[in-house]
Parts: structure tokens; C-alpha cells; sequence
């Protein structure tokens, strides 16, 4: 039996499958098929402020049929960074059978500022309520209110929706008979204070704790479910992601609010993490009722990964030899290690997320973004910076292969941070000790006396270029702690004669995207970590990202890359990545390059490895650099690497599609040789024609943008084209020809005749 790939067998039996799921699967709203009812709530979307595009109103519709039709008590937006999920919540709750409602969002604190101009911005005649001040006056006079007469939507930042109180211990003292008693039964208490966080009274069950009164508040999200439950017609979570812990006061504020309000919309722009187990806690607080259906335990996320993920099952059996004799007295142990792994199983998709998911992507919308761009540099190291980093290496790699045999795993941490970061810093040196001995100096590198660093020459290099073509630039620096670079960067590019500003983890959440604003006027370059940005800000003024230091983080580069490529941006994006030749650098973004493929067929875009990368990867990117350095992982070049993620970006195969149609045969004389050729010309899609440029659909159903030329999928250039419509998509010739009657033109592949 032929083994086939995961791609082949899509490709040979995927209409059947599709047809399988059509026939098994009905949607609630379907954008080709609409009623009466799907009318009249496209009327009341032209009342918003500003109007939706065509996905994003699909979006939006489906949403609120399965709210307000179907009686869902919690859906997921599943949507890329920059698809607009803000506004798509926003104008779902006014599509609220009722004109007079109450919403309430719980997002992260610096995003409030941007909610509330978003309502504003969105919603006629909304009402709207800060909550993310001190105390708790608002939700006091919300008690005593009756039912809504506007539409009010009231905001709170999740720091202040979770602080909840301190508990501290609670029992008088008989100083003069050395004894802690209870206040109620007057029992002697003082074994039992000792042993316990909350205690109470053995003998009358009196709680022997109280609040604590040196910090006086109340959590905002237990209060509202306490005494508001029902006050609000809907919840909308924002980054929900960030809330899946099962035990942390985030996660409970969800829970708590999401209970006492009547519908949910949670949103996120990465589902997963990779492990089943990440869903676990969300799902129980957005559709608690199917968990029970499906015989789930609250405190027992493992029983969910073994039905729904990946666990690993390590069984180390020790031996024993007390005796000479190879079978008497011979003792054996074995210790059973259970962990999961990353890897889902497809029955999540059918037992919870297509029926409670609506999923939005860039390329849905991409005809109302500009073209994005990403390079990759590697440069190479000054002589004396390339010499001490060799020797880092060898002096670090001694001592860990050492380390490693005597099973201790503590130098890995100290091996890849220090090589990550000694060529970017190599005029300061680096000295390496022991984690857990800090007078134990591990290796060392000596400072590099160099005015100006290869990489810092690039960087200097692309900004140049982009600030003389008016374009702002955004650089992200991984290193602004013990290792902070940012002063330097700053003060080379001031030289420059670039305006620099740096971001600083200083500004309140809540203000950096006001203190952005007003920066701008006095700003060519931003020098900032990206976690700092790295959820929900629009950085639109900053077309160009430059990635002077990435770490390993696959979700904050996946985010901050994106914030520039967003709704509202009219310039094309560019994304620089810059890394030493030769260094741990480079194997850190040729494993980032893999590790963004597995995230992509996470979400839904399955490769020919994807799912086989996510079961076999490991749990650390940290772990895994360090296997590379070792030997024990063999990792492709990085050109390669991010070679196969941008052509799975692209998905160039199913691009034009490789079914045959009607063809006929024509031939082309080239000038005045009399040399012909033929071609099979194939109809692959149709091309409608907008102002400024036109828009592709392909047999497949894919989206392509034609400007300028230029031929881009999913934001990223894949062909080419000429004034006479002759071109080529990913090395396969086509041809742009208007039909004879229809208002199109027809997008055709011209195949050499052998």
C-alpha cells in the first residue's frame, strides 16, 4: 500500500469530503443564501457610523443569527491580527433585537482608551461607561438601575475586573494566657491558624479570616456576579487567549462575568497555544453546559487531553542490584511520567469549535489591505566580534556537555540567552555564571572595541532608505532590561540626524497608545519591546518593522509583526529580520520560520507537516535551540526555512488549482521570427475590475489582487503582469483576456504544448 501525504489525500478526495460535510453540516448563515431576516439586518448595519466590509459583515451576521436566532449562549470570533474583531463585536450587540441594551467588554487595561473611541466611533448615540477606575460607583448606582434606555456599553480592563481583596488571618488574643481564641465560640485556635491559609473554627466552623484592611477593594467582576447578574444583555471578552488559565484571578473574572451576563462573544486572534489543554478552561466558562454533555470534569483537564490531545507516557524503571545473583533479590521500581504534548485531535473541531466558531482571516479581507513584504538578512561579523563569539560557544559547550552528563539542565537557559545576546552587545562582553551559583563563572567573551556593530550598520542602512521615502519606522529590540540596548540604538540613530523615540515599559499600559499619538510629530523611528505592543494596538504610521533582535517567542513575533499590516493602512508594509551569519541567531529564526508554519496549520491551513510538526515538537523553543547547539536536532539553513513558510503562506498549489478544463490551442508569432508556439490555454478564474485595481477569484476559490502590475495573495506578491494582461503566478504563465459579454475578465494559464 502506497503511503500518501497529508496534501495528496486532500487533493484526490477533498471535493468528496467537502461534500460529506455539506450534506452532514448545516451552517446557520450561509452568505450566498439569504432570507428575509438577513435583509433587514443588512438595513440596520447601514445605520452604523461607518460600514463594514464584505467578510467582515458576513462575520458579523453569522454572529448574530447564532446569538439572537438560534439562542447561542456563547460564540468565538477566531480572526487574524488586523481583521477588525473590535468593530465586528461592536456591531453584532447593535444588531440586539432591542434598540435600549446593556454590554458590557472586559479587555487588557491598555486597550480600554481604544474600545471607548471605537464606540464611539461605530454606535449612534451610544452610552458609555469607564469602568476602569477606582472603586465601585458605577456598579453601585447599575444595582439600583431598572431596565436600559440607551445603548450603553460599559468597558473595564481586566487588571482592575480580577483585583479582588487580600485575606489575612482573623482571631482574638489572650496575651495574658498566651492562647488564640475563636470570636464566636471562645475555642482555643491556635494549632489550627498555623496550619491553614483560611481557617475555621473545629468547634463551631466560624471562618477565622477576614479582608484585609490595609488595601480596601473589591473585585469588580465578582461583584457583577453577585448583584448584577442579568444587568447585562451582553459579555464580550477580548484577547480571551490570555485567559485560559483554570485557577488565575484573569480567568475567574471571565467566568464571573460571563455567568451573570446573557450572551458571550469572545475573541481572539490565536485560539491555541498548541495543547488541547488550552481550550479546556475557556470552554467550560463559554459553553459550560456542552462540557457536562460530554461528561468533562472541571479538575480534570488531563481526562480532556486524553480525549481531545496528545499525552506522552514515560515509564522509568530503576533496578536495584543488592545481590551477585541476575534474578534473586533483584528489586525493580517504575516511575510513570504523564505529560501532554502539543497536537489536537480533529474532534475538538466537531464536538465544540465548528459550531461555536466564526474564523476570519487577513486574505478574506485583503483587497482592503496594501501589499506586505518580509526579508530576512543575515549579516557577517567583524573578525575580532566572530572570534570571541566561537569561543563563547566551544567554552559554553564544554561545560553543558559536562553538565548534561552529570543531569543537571540548568546551563541550557545560560548557553542560548548568552549566545542569543553577546554578538548585539559584544562592546560590553558578556560573563557567564552558574544559575544557581553566582560566584561560579561558567565562560566568558572579552568587549569588542568597535564605534559601530555590523547589525547596527544595517539597521542604520534600512532606516536611511525608509524615513527618505517618508516612511516611519518601528524597531523591535528584544533586550531593554539587564541588557538594554535601547540607549545606544537611540543615540546612534540621533546621530543619524533620525528623530528616535523609545517605548518604555514605564508607560502604563492603558496610555501607550495616547503616549504613541503624541509622539508622532517628533518621531521617524520608535525603539520598543515588542510584548510592549504586542496585542491591540494599531500602529498604522509605522509601515516599516524591523526586527533588530526576534528571541523565541512564536506568538509575540506573530503579533507584533502585524501591527503596521492592518484596516486604515494605505502604505505597503515591509518586515525586516536581522540576525548574524553563522550564530545562534540565525538557527533561532530558521526555527521560528518552522515553528510559523506549525501555528499556521493550528489555525487551520494544513501542510504537508504541520500536524506531524506540532506532535513531534518539543515544548520549549529555548529546549530546542539548545539541541541544535548540541547536535541532537538538525535544523534546515535559514534562507530554506523561511523559504517553505512563505510558499506556505502563499499556498501556491491550490493557488490556480490543477484540474483540467475546456482548452483550446492557439498560436503566437513573437515579431517578425517566424518561429511559433503553442499553448493550451485553461480558464483558471475570473477578474472584476475595481478603481485603481482589480480582484481575482480563482476555480479554487481563492482571492487574488491585481495592481499595478503586481499580482499579490494574501497581502504578499506570488506574479506578474504586463500592459498587453501576459504574466506569470509563481513560474506558471497566464494570460488576462475580457470576456466577449460579461462585465469580467477571464484569468487564463497558458501551458507549453510538448
Amino acid at each position: 500500500m502506497r503511503e500518501i501525504t497529508l496534501k495528496e489525500f486532500l487533493n484526490e478526495y477533498g471535493d468528496l469530503l467537502k461534500e460529506k460535510v455539506v450534506k452532514s453540516l448545516q451552517p446557520l448563515y450561509h452568505p450566498q443564501h439569504h432570507g428575509k431576516w438577513e435583509a433587514e439586518q443588512e438595513e440596520r448595519l447601514k445605520q452604523l457610523k461607518r460600514q463594514p466590509f464584505p467578510a467582515q459583515k458576513d462575520a458579523i451576521l453569522a454572529l448574530a443569527r447564532g446569538l439572537y436566532v438560534e439562542n447561542r449562549n456563547g460564540l468565538i470570533v477566531v480572526g487574524e491580527m488586523g481583521v477588525g474583531k473590535t468593530f465586528i463585536a461592536i456591531a453584532t450587540s447593535y444588531l440586539m433585537p432591542r434598540n435600549s441594551y446593556r454590554v458590557i467588554v472586559m479587555c487588557p487595561p491598555h486597550l480600554v482608551q481604544k474600545w471607548i473611541r471605537e464606540i464611539k466611533e461605530t454606535i449612534p448615540n451610544a452610552k458609555i461607561i469607564n469602568l476602569n477606575g477606582n472603586g465601585l460607583k458605577e456598579l453601585f448606582e447599575l444595582r439600583k438601575a431598572g431596565k436600559p434606555q440607551h445603548r450603553e456599553y460599559y468597558v473595564v480592563g481586566r487588571e482592575r475586573a480580577k483585583l479582588h481583596y487580600s485575606v489575612e488571618k482573623a482571631a482574638w488574643k489572650q496575651k495574658h494566657l498566651k492562647r488564640v481564641i475563636c470570636p464566636h465560640c471562645g475555642n482555643d485556635v491556635k494549632e489550627v491558624l498555623e496550619k491553614r491559609k483560611r481557617p475555621l473554627c473545629p468547634n463551631c466552623n466560624e471562618p477565622l479570616y477576614q479582608a484585609e484592611q490595609k488595601i480596601r477593594r473589591f473585585a469588580k467582576a465578582e461583584y457583577i456576579k453577585k448583584y448584577l447578574k442579568g444587568k447585562f444583555d451582553l459579555f464580550i471578552a477580548d484577547e480571551v487567549h490570555e485567559l485560559k488559565g483554570g485557577t488565575t484571578a484573569q480567568g475567574q473574572a471571565l467566568a464571573c462575568i460571563a455567568r451573570a451576563a446573557k450572551k458571550t462573544i469572545a475573541l481572539t486572534g490565536t485560539l491555541m497555544g498548541g495543547y488541547s489543554t488550552n481550550l479546556f478552561y475557556i470552554l467550560w466558562r463559554l459553553m459550560p453546559q456542552r462540557m457536562v454533555e460530554k461528561e468533562l470534569i472541571f479538575k480534570a483537564p488531563k481526562n480532556f487531553a486524553e480525549r481531545y490531545g496528545v499525552l506522552e507516557e514515560i515509564r522509568v524503571e530503576k533496578i536495584s542490584d543488592e545481590y551477585c545473583d541476575a534474578s534473586i533479590g533483584r528489586s525493580r521500581g517504575t516511575r510513570v511520567t504523564v505529560r501532554e504534548k502539543p497536537g489536537v485531535s480533529p474532534l475538538i473541531l466537531t464536538d465544540f469549535l465548528l459550531e461555536s466558531c466564526v474564523f476570519l482571516r487577513l486574505s478574506d479581507i485583503s483587497d482592503a489591505l496594501p501589499p506586505y513584504d518580509e526579508e530576512v538578512i543575515a549579516i557577517n561579523m567583524l573578525p575580532e566580534q566572530e572570534a570571541a563569539y566561537k569561543q563563547l560557544e566551544e567554552d559554553l559547550y564544554r561545560e553543558v556537555r559536562q553538565a548534561l552528563a552529570n543531569g543537571d539542565h540548568s546551563l541550557l537557559g545560560a548557553l542560548i540567552n548568552s549566545l542569543l545576546a553577546y554578538p548585539d552587545g559584544a562592546r560590553r562582553g558578556e560573563i557567564v555564571v552558574h544559575p544557581h551559583n553566582p560566584d561560579q563563572i561558567i565562560a566568558s567573551a572579552p568587549p569588542v572595541d568597535a564605534e559601530l556593530l555590523p547589525k547596527e550598520e544595517k539597521l542604520l542602512e534600512i532606516l536611511r532608505k525608509e524615513v527618505s521615502e517618508g516612511r516611519r519606522c518601528l524597531v523591535y529590540v528584544e533586550h531593554t532590561g539587564t541588557r538594554d540596548l535601547t540607549p545606544e540604538l537611540k543615540e546612534r540613530c540621533d546621530r543619524e540626524g533620525l528623530r528616535t523615540i523609545v517605548l518604555k515599559s514605564t508607560v502604563p499600559p492603558e496610555k501607550r497608545e495616547e503616549w504613541v499619538k503624541n509622539h508622532l510629530t517628533m518621531c521617524d523611528v520608535m525603539i520598543t519591546n515588542p510584548r510592549l505592543v504586542g496585542t491591540g494596538l494599531d500602529l498604522v504610521e509605522f509601515p516599516t518593522v524591523v526586527f533588530f533582535q526576534t528571541g523565541y517567542s512564536i506568538f509575540t513575533l506573530r503579533q507584533a509583526s502585524r501591527r503596521s499590516w492592518r484596516i486604515g493602512q494605505k502604505k505597503p508594509v515591509r518586515v525586516f529580520y536581522l540576525c548574524y551569519s553563522g550564530t545562534m541567531q540565525e538557527q533561532a529564526l530558521s526555527l521560528i520560520a518552522e515553528k510559523l508554519e506549525t501555528s499556521l496549520a493550528v489555525e487551520g491551513d494544513l501542510s504537508d507537516r504541520g500536524l506531524v510538526a506540532i506532535s513531534e515538537s518539543s515544548n520549549s523553543m529555548l529546549y530546542e535551540l539548545a539541541r541544535t547547539l548540541l547536535g541532537e536536532k538538525e535544523v534546515k539553513n535559514l534562507s530554506e526555512s523561511w523559504k517553505d513558510y512563505r510558499k506556505k503562506e502563499l499556498q501556491v498549489d491550490s493557488l490556480l488549482g490543477v484540474e483540467e478544463a475546456e482548452t483550446e490551442t492557439t498560436t503566437i508569432t513573437r515579431g517578425t521570427r517566424t518561429a511559433t508556439v503553442k499553448y493550451t490555454k485553461i480558464v483558471r478564474g475570473k477578474i472584476y475590475p475595481y478603481q485603481g485595481y482589480a480582484v481575482g477569484i480563482t476555480t479554487k476559490g481563492k482571492k487574488l489582487i491585481f495592481r499595478k502590475g503586481l499580482i499579490y495573495y494574501n497581502g504578499r506578491i506570488c506574479g506578474r503582469y504586463d500592459k498587453k494582461g501576459r504574466g506569470e503566478i509563481m513560474g506558471r504563465k497566464i494570460a488576462i483576456v475580457k470576456h466577449k459579454s460579461a462585465p469580467y475578465y477571464l484569468l487564463l494559464e497558458l501551458q507549453p504544448q510538448q
